[in-house]
């Protein structure tokens, strides 16, 4: 069988050579002459576009690189043009600078050259176009008619910048251009023009740093079009030339026009590759030229070098070609050998070929073709094998029943699930298994109707086991049938679902369970979901909130019981839940349907599922509104209670210092009555003493002319001293009445300090008050060894009459200013005599009459501040000053009532306001405010 079809396949082999057309059409031939095709035609066309892409790039690449040189040049010279105009611009910019001192501007200019040596001269114009001040290292700047000048008119009247044409400076011999920007004063007008004359040899060095190729060049061209700057010439013997009519240059212009690099006659009339760049700021072109010649000498190599490599790689590739086809067309030849055999029959037949390639692959393909035929009836087998033991295995009842309903299959879950091994059922039928005939009855019948092509079918199933203990299945049955459509085999699957109906039987007694709670508890139970939309309800939420389950369930709590001011917080709380496994509990005000607010806790915990997943919320709520509102009340109560003792407290303090007051009141008043006759009696004799005392000494001097020789008399006088007696007299006499004025003043000031007589409210003069005070502290005023003096600055306005308790306002004065030496005395304890020295203490007090914008009519108020510069007071200290017992002295020095009466004063008895401003190491202020006049101060107080 072999032989014959060896014999009938070679035949077919050896024919195909005897046809030599078939041969020319081969697919040898044709990959053969079908590459040469393929490479001269991909070679040629593509080496000839690449040269001419080349040449065109290279020609683009020339004039590219033309136009790049001669914008940096102008760039160059555009920003050297700049700087000098931003510095001219910022001289100028200097508010009224044509009005300065002639040194000033003189400096300034001199600066301005001495920055920059391109400055060649530098002068202001004033606004009449006259010279002010000029500077120059040179001849002084000459301007002819510079008021009818376009530098003046263009920087002055235009109020722009200006540059001039460029010209040769006759004391230089170089170019040179003027620059005029506009002065402007300080109402911002302008005001004067600044010049100033430019050296343009930095052009010559921009131009000659421009490289160029070999034989190129670069020059400078003004708006006028004329030659200003060129490479390779002398600045000094430089001549301007006018480029205007020349051929070349209309050309250059045109070509600049329209954006484009050409090929023209240059400078020099031979033939270059030019470009012009514009310097923007003084219209000036820089042209930048290099000859054709240089210009395309790389591009004449290039075009050579391709067209031969061109030809070599082609002749190259046609070589390397048939080689890789010779590697092609034997192996597959080979392999139709092969083919034709195999198709023959000839399964033992092999190919031998050892290329790397995808034909040394399909070889191997070919080779490993008859081998897999003998190793697939082999897996076939072993996948049969396969199958029967993942049945074994498998956690599913898997039960195989042949046409008749005979057992053939009876897997280890089925074993394990009845009892029954696979020995006892095979070739049993499927119902005699169940012991119970009714269920015998139903597997039957459901055999029948698998039988009648009405599969698959799914339905649950009760199955008895070996000891009669019954299990709930869930099957599922279908039928293999064959190409003639009849049932082969019948495959029962299943599952014991027994264990999970029971858990669910579970889980249902228990939901019933929590619905009954869910039901009749006390406290609100709600459910959300992931977007916090109410999901569950319960009665008792219906009664707190006043919202039916209806009505509740789809919404979200901020369309229903959560305040404006709290959506923030519950949104917060919910976010929370949504990121964590524990739950959050909260105190939140919350609305009722009828528009009450009403207090709850809430208790709220994530619902999580098996995978950790979070899958809604479920929240507790609990109405505390009337808990609240009892403790609540219970803290009122309490404060209440405090406030009432601090008050009773601070009141039993007050009146203990007003009699303390009141006592040293009258005692003053007492003292002051009683010194203040005897020193009337002594101030009022005084003057009649010192007219007698005058008299006798006149007498005594007239007895003195009258009997200048009596020796007794002359005796005496020199014993007692007369003329001594004579001189000092007087003086004793004028120190006691000095004494005596003192003492009245202090008695008037004592009396005006307690103002016995003047209890009631009435005009007082303010001033009088604050100096009866100070006349009392004078002896804390004056230096003493334990601390140095202190000084009192007094800036009182013009103050009218104030009504007012003058007792008590003094008693304020006494607290204030008594309190301010106090500090400053602790104060100087602890600084060093340098320090007291630099910065003596003092005190400052200050008077002043106000208008009240805030009460009606616009009243007048007395504002009197009490300044120091003490040490200051703390932001904790500071608030306090004003509690009663509250004090930062030692103890037994304070008794903390001094300013709590003084405010009770000035804010309660008088309707004002008493404010203390203190930072540390900035002193104290206390300010009084009290007004004018005070009927209406104490009824605004009363209301």
């Amino acid at each position: 069988m072999q032989n014959q079809r060896n014999d009938r396949a070679l035949p077919i082999a050896k024919s195909s050579p005897s046809h030599p057309w078939r041969r020319f059409l081969s697919i040898a031939h044709q990959l053969r002459y079908g590459l040469i095709f393929l490479v001269l035609l991909s070679l040629l066309p593509t080496g000839g576009l690449l040269i001419y892409l080349s040449f065109q790039a290279q020609i683009q690449q020339s004039r590219s690189l033309q136009q790049a040189r001669s914008q940096t040049a102008a760039g160059q010279i555009d920003n050297y043009l700049d700087d000098l105009k931003r510095k001219l611009s910022y001289l100028a910019r200097v508010k009224g600078l044509t009005n300065f001192q002639p040194q000033a501007q003189q400096s300034l200019l001199e600066g301005l050259t001495r920055h920059n040596d391109a400055y060649e001269a530098v002068a202001i114009l004033n606004r009449k176009g006259q010279l002010v001040a000029s500077v120059s290292p040179y001849e002084p700047l000459k301007l002819e008619n510079p008021a009818t000048s376009p530098l003046f008119i263009r920087a002055f009247k235009q109020q722009e910048d200006y540059v001039s044409p460029v010209e040769i400076n006759p004391q230089t011999n170089q170019p040179t251009t003027i620059m005029a920007v506009p002065i402007r004063n300080e109402r911002d007008e302008v005001d004067g023009v600044l010049l100033a004359e430019i050296n343009l040899n930095f052009l010559w060095f921009i131009v000659s740093q421009t490289q160029v190729g070999k034989t190129g060049y670069v020059y400078v061209v003004d708006e006028r079009n004329f030659l200003i700057a060129q490479k390779d010439s002398n600045p000094e013997t430089f001549q301007l030339q006018d480029l205007s009519k020349r051929p070349f240059f209309q050309f250059l212009k045109a070509s600049a026009d329209t954006k484009r690099l050409n090929v023209y006659p240059g400078l020099n009339q031979v033939e270059v590759l030019g470009a012009s760049a514009l310097v923007r700021s003084v219209n000036w072109n820089v042209v930048v030229e290099l000859p054709t010649a240089e210009a395309y000498a790389p591009v004449y190599q290039m075009l050579s070098v391709m067209g031969g490599s061109l030809g070599v790689v082609t002749i190259v590739a046609v070589g390397i070609g048939f080689l890789f086809i010779r590697q092609i067309v034997v192996p597959l030849q080979r392999l139709t050998t092969a083919a034709t055999e195999l198709s023959a029959g000839q399964l033992e037949t092999r190919v031998n070929i050892d290329s790397q390639n995808e034909l040394g692959t399909l070889a191997i393909a070919f080779n490993n073709m008859a081998t897999q035929l003998e190793e697939l009836i082999k897996a076939v087998e072993v996948e049969r094998n396969f199958v029967s033991a993942i049945l074994e295995i498998a956690g599913a009842l898997v039960v195989v029943l042949d046409p008749q309903g005979q057992i053939v299959r009876f897997n280890r879950a089925c074993e394990q699930t009845t009892d029954y091994s696979f020995s006892e059922v095979k070739g049993r039928y499927i119902w005699d298994l169940f012991q119970d005939s009714d269920l015998a009855i139903q597997a039957k019948t459901g055999f029948e109707s698998l039988k009648a092509g009405k599969f698959p079918q799914q339905y649950e199933g009760t199955w008895m086991s070996k000891d009669r203990q019954l299990r709930l299945i869930a099957w599922s049955d279908t039928a293999l049938v064959d190409d003639q459509g009849q049932i082969e085999y019948i495959i029962k699957t299943g599952i014991d679902i027994t264990q999970r109906k029971q858990a669910e039987e579970e889980l249902k007694a228990s939901e019933q369970r929590l619905s009954f709670l869910f039901r009749q508890t006390a406290l609100a139970v709600v459910e959300w979901d992931l977007n916090f939309q109410v999901t569950a309800w319960n009665p008792a939420a219906e009664q707190i909130f006043g919202y039916t389950a209806t009505e509740a369930i789809g919404h979200h709590p901020a369309e229903l019981i959560v305040p404006a001011p709290a959506r923030k917080i519950v949104d917060q709380i919910m976010n929370e839940l949504l990121m964590q496994s524990q739950g959050i509990y909260s105190v939140n005000e919350n609305f009722t349907k009828d528009g009450k607010t009403i207090i709850c806790e809430w208790f709220n915990t994530p619902l999580v599922g098996d995978g950790g997943k979070i899958l809604g919320v479920a929240s507790l709520a609990l109405d505390i509104t009337e808990r609240k509102q009892a403790e609540a009340a219970l803290r009122q109560a309490k404060e209440e209670a405090e406030v009432a003792l601090k008050t009773l407290q601070q009141t039993q303090a007050q009146l203990i210092q007003a009699e303390k007051m009141s006592g040293l009141g009258q005692l003053v008043a007492g003292v002051a009555h009683e010194i203040n006759n005897p020193v009337n009696f002594i101030y009022g004799n005084l003057s009649h003493a010192a007219d007698y005392t005058q008299n006798l000494l006149n007498l005594i001097q007239l007895y003195q002319q009258t009997y200048p020789s009596n020796t007794q008399i002359q005796e005496k006088i020199e014993e007692f001293e007369l003329d001594y007696i004579s001189e000092d007299l007087p003086k004793i006499l004028t120190s006691m009445k000095v004494g005596a004025d003192r003492i009245r003043q202090i008695v008037l000031s004592l009396r005006n300090f307690s103002r016995l007589d003047e209890a009631e409210m009435k005009p007082v003069d303010i001033h009088e008050g604050i100096d009866s005070t100070l006349m009392i502290l004078q002896n804390r005023l004056k230096p003493n060894p334990d601390h140095p003096p202190i000084e009192i600055v007094k800036e009182y306005g013009d103050l009218p009459l104030v009504e007012c308790y003058a007792g008590q306002l003094n008693q304020v004065f006494m607290n204030l200013l008594a309190n301010a030496i106090d500090a400053l005395e602790n104060y100087d304890n602890q600084r060093s005599p340098k320090d007291i020295q630099k910065n003596p203490s003092r005190i400052t007090i200050r008077t002043k009459l106000v208008t009240n914008e805030t009460q009606p009519g616009s009243s007048k108020n007395v504002v009197i501040q009490v300044q120091d510069n003490g040490p200051g007071m703390t932001e904790t200290v500071r608030p306090q000053v004003f509690n009663p017992f509250f004090t930062t002295k030692p103890t037994g020095k304070g008794t903390g009532l001094g300013l709590s009466i003084s405010y009770q004063i000035v804010v309660e008895q008088h309707g004002g306001l008493l404010q203390c401003f203190s930072q540390p190491h900035q002193g104290a202020e206390f300010i009084i405010e009290i007004p004018v006049l005070q009927s209406r101060a104490v009824a605004i107080v009363g209301k």
